[in-house]
C-alpha cells in the first residue's frame, strides 16, 4: 500500500483504503479501479490523498534498507542510555526492515502476475 497524493494519481490505479470525506462518509470504495472521472471527482471534493495498492508512484524514497536503518540510528543517538528508547530503537528496526521486505515481496508478486 502507499499513500499518494491525489495530483500523483493516475487512471488505472486502485484504492486500497476507503476514501472518505471529513464527516467520514464513503466516497469510493477500497479496490476501486481510478478513472479520470473519478479523481477529478475526489480533487472537487478536496480529498488531498488516497491509499493505493502496491506502490505504483516513485515519491522519492529510494533509499536502501541500511540508509533507512542508518537515519533510524541518527535519530535516536542523543538517548542511547535510555532502556525503554532502546526498546523502541529496536521496535523501529523491526518494522522497518519488515515493512521493507514485505514491500519487495508485493513488488515480485506485481512482476510475476504482469
Amino acid at each position: 500500500m502507499q499513500k499518494v497524493p491525489i495530483e500523483l494519481v493516475k487512471p488505472g490505479m486502485v484504492l486500497a483504503k476507503t476514501v472518505c470525506n471529513e464527516s467520514g462518509m464513503a466516497l469510493c470504495g477500497e479496490g476501486t479501479e481510478l478513472t479520470d472521472t473519478i479523481i477529478e471527482r475526489l480533487k472537487r471534493m478536496n480529498i488531498s490523498h488516497v491509499v493505493l495498492k502496491g506502490h505504483p508512484v516513485d515519491m522519492g524514497e529510494s533509499k536502501t534498507t541500511e540508509e533507512k536503518l542508518a537515519d533510524l540510528e541518527a535519530r535516536f543517538e542523543r538517548c542511547r542510555k535510555d532502556p525503554l528508547m532502546e526498546r523502541v530503537l529496536e521496535a523501529a528496526r523491526a518494522a522497518l526492515v519488515s515493512l521493507d521486505e514485505e514491500r519487495a515481496e508485493q513488488e515480485q508478486r506485481e512482476e510475476g502476475s504482469r
